[in-house]
């Protein structure tokens, strides 16, 4: 049995743990804040902000020095500043082109790079991520590497990384997480790509800016995913599974999805779909398939395949939001992947379709935006999982997955 004196150690650390999180977090959402300011934010005395501020100057991760902008007479006021070097997080992305991991700052500024080309073999595919994970973080400094977040596609065992069905990888029952951890020191932690997109873009916002609340983020590679945020937070459902509307049915007896189900979203509005349905105009199958983004190049040029499958897929796109609205009567949808580098072309046509099914009182407040990620989104969001732990420390019930939002 634990001793008092042990318990009360332990209260002790943990509640240490927990105000040097909240000093941290915030000095990172305020850079060049000063010591009284955080007293003021937190109600904590001025001794005790010293007292937890200066052990973190210690440990390498605060900086504080004079505020340059001081233009009064007398001794300059001294402000606090990450030290983003001082810790180093990964993050590997996963999807049907192959993996890319990277090392990034406690600011999410990428330091280092590589990629994995796709192999149909995920367990061979799966060990060479590994071996470039180990690779990339054999340069981080000792004891300063905090964790790998993982995007996988599809739906996932969050707590594992157990991919239980990513239909467009073609991977069944994959426990991925098994090995890619095996031989890794760091913690890793996984989430779904469309989850992970959303997280990206609340995480890696603007220094005192205010993040979306309620919004839903929407990828389109090769499949389509969204990630909800209800009232600032990740919504998973009772299993992990929840908004996996790329398999909501628009068509009764429509195309029959990669999933098994008929008229599915994704079979319509994904890139894969924009692709599958620009070599069906040519009626040609002996080249090979032109990638959405060189159809979107040909569009601007004024090709009329290009520009009539663009404005078919919108159409598409704008149904599929009429519903995500009506679900969750969000104040943006941010979109991610080819919608957002080709939304100045399709984006009239998107809210054209939208417009039509849903009557314009539910629409005056709705926004919908490019990601400001682009096709990092994912990757971004993957690293915000590692660095949401560290800065926050919080989890949901399950004890998995950090609550970042």
């Amino acid at each position: 049995m634990m001793s008092m004196t042990n318990r009360s150690a332990l209260r002790k650390s943990d509640l240490r743990e927990v105000n040097q999180r909240l000093l941290l977090n915030i000095v990172r959402k305020n850079p060049g804040t000063s010591r009284a300011d955080i007293a003021r934010i937190t109600g904590f005395t001025p001794s005790s902000v010293t007292f937890i501020v200066n052990r973190m100057i210690r440990d390498g991760l605060l900086e504080e020095a004079p505020c340059t902008g001081h233009s009064r007479v007398g001794r300059r006021p001294l402000t606090l500043n990450l030290r983003p070097e001082s810790r180093v997080a990964s993050a590997i992305e996963i999807n049907a082109s192959g993996a890319r991991i990277v090392l990034s700052d406690l600011n999410g500024k990428i330091l280092k790079k590589r990629t994995v080309a796709w192999a149909p073999g995920p367990d061979v595919f799966l060990a060479r991520v590994r071996d470039a994970l180990q690779s990339l973080s054999g340069h981080a400094p000792a004891g300063r590497h905090l964790g790998v977040g993982v995007s996988l596609p599809g739906t996932i065992d969050r707590s594992t990384g157990m991919v239980i069905a990513a239909e467009n990888l073609g991977w069944f029952s994959v426990d991925a997480g098994r090995i890619l951890s095996t031989g890794v020191q760091a913690p890793l932690y996984f989430e779904n790509d469309a989850k992970l997109g959303a997280l990206a873009e609340t995480w890696f916002c603007a220094p005192g800016s205010q993040p979306l609340n309620n919004f839903i983020y929407l990828t389109l590679h090769p499949g389509l995913g969204t990630g909800v945020v209800i009232e600032g937070r990740l919504f998973h459902g009772s299993t992990g599974a929840a908004s996996e509307f790329g398999h909501a049915s628009l068509f009764p007896d429509g195309r029959r999805c990669v999933c098994g189900g008929v008229g599915c979203w994704e079979e319509y509005a994904s890139q894969r779909a924009v692709e599958r349905t620009y070599a069906e105009r040519l009626g040609n199958g002996l080249h090979p398939v032109t990638h959405v983004e060189e159809i979107i190049r040909l569009a601007r040029e004024g090709d009329p395949v290009a520009l009539g499958v663009l404005r078919e897929t919108a159409v598409y796109i704008g149904m599929g939001m009429a519903n995500l609205n009506a679900a969750f009567d969000p104040e943006a949808i941010v979109v991610g992947d080819y919608l957002a580098s080709g939304w100045d072309l399709m984006g009239d046509w998107v809210w054209e379709a939208l417009s039509s099914r849903a009557p314009n009182r539910y629409l005056t407040r709705l926004r919908i935006v490019p990601s400001r990620h682009g096709r990092d989104a994912t990757l971004k969001g993957a690293l915000a999982l590692v660095l949401s732990h560290f800065f926050t420390g919080s989890r949901p019930s399950n004890g998995n997955v950090p609550s970042a939002l």
